[in-house]
């Protein structure tokens, strides 16, 4: 087990973080301590997080498929099926239109290994990342009429698409939409949209990815395809690593249906019977391992997504479809292959862009940062605005300004919407979209300076000095005799971590050097820290800033750390990774 590392950890060019413990209710961990039989300190993480004693704390530590709520409950839905089940009744050629990201593709391998389980035959479309943009395409909707496609399933994908769907219904397809993305303020005029975050939604609270939204109308569509109830659910069972890839790597919260999702979906994953992904996992080298939510979103995750941005994802498709096992070979070792063009061509990219943002950081006027270059890849901006984002803790936007039209990514920070940003300024754009966190921009080039005045103009007048301080949340003050497997085995109950259930932050007072502390690898802080009578191994990961606070000449510092798992060589052993650290009072 290997828990998630704080996505927005201060960086060099970052200013200190703030250090915030949670309060916890002391009376309220001695009741979840004995009322769940867990590690006191388990209990202070719980209790801190919000947690009270009762049924809904215990089946969070103990996830149960049967939490699943009934996906006739999602509006549309027994429309959605009706159609769908009366194509495949009557033969008609049914068209799955698919988005190119990790979720995407495992949404449309969802419906493809569904439709295909009763009985059809489906085409499927994944658009290209640069050849066809994101979203549907009037044009790639007259191919699938050509080859006499009837009703176009979308998934991931088309709750925007009204003119889309309207086209599509002008070449006789009637079109079932499913898909988690927010509406604008008119819907497509579809047989049917599945979809829990539409305005009229009657499934609050629950923010599935593509993948889970997908997987409720297959779970609805084996009901009304009157599958037997063993056979159904012997078939859904088997989605599951398919759904675990979307939920994790789309960083959906990891609450309620996302989490019984994701928990069971990684024990699907780990012993999938899919070649593709067996393949995918040996060339990650985590054959026969206990696969984790980081093993997703930084090895599996990341090499499926690599297909849509440097080449096209149908290949990603190929791989989680294909029953072949020497095609799937090739398939794995084709995406490890541009997963490492695509690494080297963002460590490039993102080399150009740091000079740029260095240089408006010395202007001390930009609270917001817009870099761009006609040399920069349109599937790897995203990433590297990611990047700037966390190295600067600024929100970042960053342009391919082809001749003709700039297009980018924008990545935010916490409390400051970005998608509210770009409607703010929307006069100097060509269009965007997207949602607090993360938006796509398009954009005249001449005009991107004048961009970049008034959308640091509208940042500054938002902007307040704590919403441009990384913050890093403490869960519990632990006691270093804690440190142990049972006190990690107990935390495990706690995964899949992610998105609103982070993996557990303790702080460490008064800790000493129990060796030399040193750089290894690029810039990673390699320590041996003496707490209490604990001599323990400590890494961190991007920490090399560090160096300065643990190299103390025989002083204490504080640190902040997870418990992690380190496996080397059939070895294992019990390790802190380090987050934080500061000179003890």
């Amino acid at each position: 087990m290997t828990f998630h590392r704080i996505s927005r950890s201060p960086s060099p060019s970052a200013p200190p973080a703030r250090w915030v413990v949670r309060e916890h209710s002391v009376p309220e961990a001695n009741r979840l301590t004995k009322e769940l039989r867990i590690h006191p300190a388990l209990a202070r993480v719980l209790a801190g997080r919000g947690w009270r004693a009762g049924q809904e704390c215990s089946d969070f530590l103990s996830p149960r498929l049967m939490g699943l709520r009934d996906p006739f409950e999602l509006r549309d839905m027994d429309r959605a099926v009706e159609r769908t089940v009366k194509a495949i009744r009557s033969g008609e050629q049914i068209g799955v239109f698919g988005d190119y990201d990790v979720d995407g593709v495992s949404s449309t391998a969802i419906m493809v290994l569904t439709l295909r389980f009763l009985g059809a035959s489906p085409q499927w479309f994944i658009p290209h990342r640069i050849d066809d943009g994101y979203g549907m395409q009037s044009d790639r909707i007259a191919d699938l009429a050509r080859n006499g496609v009837t009703l176009l399933i979308t998934v991931d994908t088309g709750i925007t698409a009204v003119e889309e769907v309207r086209h599509a219904q002008s070449l006789g397809m009637d079109v079932v939409v499913t898909d988690h993305h927010l509406a604008d303020s008119e819907l497509p005029d579809a047989a049917a949209i599945v979809n829990p975050n539409r305005p009229d939604a009657i499934y609050d609270g629950a923010r599935l990815c593509g993948a889970g939204v997908a997987f409720k109308f297959v779970h609805a569509l084996l009901k009304g395809a009157d599958v037997p109830a063993p056979e159904a659910k012997e078939f859904l069972k088997g989605l599951l690593d398919l759904v675990a890839l979307g939920t994790i790597a789309d960083v959906v919260p990891l609450k309620g249906e996302n989490r019984l999702l994701a928990h069971f979906g990684l024990e699907c994953l780990s012993n999938s019977p899919r070649p593709g992904i067996r393949a995918l996992l040996k060339i990650c080298k985590l054959e026969g391992r206990r696969l984790t939510a980081e093993h997703v979103g930084f090895a599996l995750g990341p090499r499926i997504n690599a297909a849509g941005r440097t080449d096209h994802a149908g290949t990603a498709l190929e791989l989680l479809l294909t029953e072949d096992d020497a095609r799937a070979a090739e398939l794995a070792t084709k995406l490890n292959s541009l997963n490492t063009s695509r690494r080297s061509e963002e460590a490039g990219i993102l080399k150009l862009c740091l000079k740029q943002a260095e240089s408006q950081m010395e202007s001390g006027e930009d609270s917001l940062l817009v870099v761009d270059d006609p040399s920069f890849h349109l599937g790897i901006v995203g990433i590297v605005a990611s990047r700037l984002a966390d190295r600067f803790y600024r929100p970042a936007i960053v342009l391919r300004s082809d001749p003709e039209l700039a297009r980018g990514s924008a990545r935010s920070i916490p409390r400051f919407d970005v998608h509210e940003a770009l409607g703010a300024c929307e006069s100097y754009l060509e269009g965007y979209g997207g949602h607090a966190a993360a938006a796509g921009v398009r954009i005249a080039p001449a005009r991107i300076d004048e961009f970049r005045t008034a959308i640091n103009g509208y940042a500054s007048n938002v902007f307040q000095t704590r919403d441009m301080t990384p913050e890093i949340a403490i869960d519990t003050e632990l006691d270093p005799e804690d440190i142990s497997w049972e006190l990690f085995d107990h935390l495990a109950k706690m995964e899949p971590f992610g998105e609103d259930n982070p993996a557990p932050v303790f702080l460490l007072r008064n800790v000493s050097n129990a060796g030399e502390p040193r750089i290894v690898g690029s810039n990673h802080l390699k320590l041996y820290v003496q707490a209490g009578t604990q001599r323990r191994s400590a890494i961190g990961f991007n920490k090399g800033h560090l160096m300065e606070v643990c190299n103390c000449n025989g002083s204490s510092y504080d640190l902040l750390c997870q418990l992690s798992e380190n496996n080397f060589r059939g070895d294992s052993r019990l390790e802190l990774t380090v987050l934080d650290a500061r000179a003890s009072d």
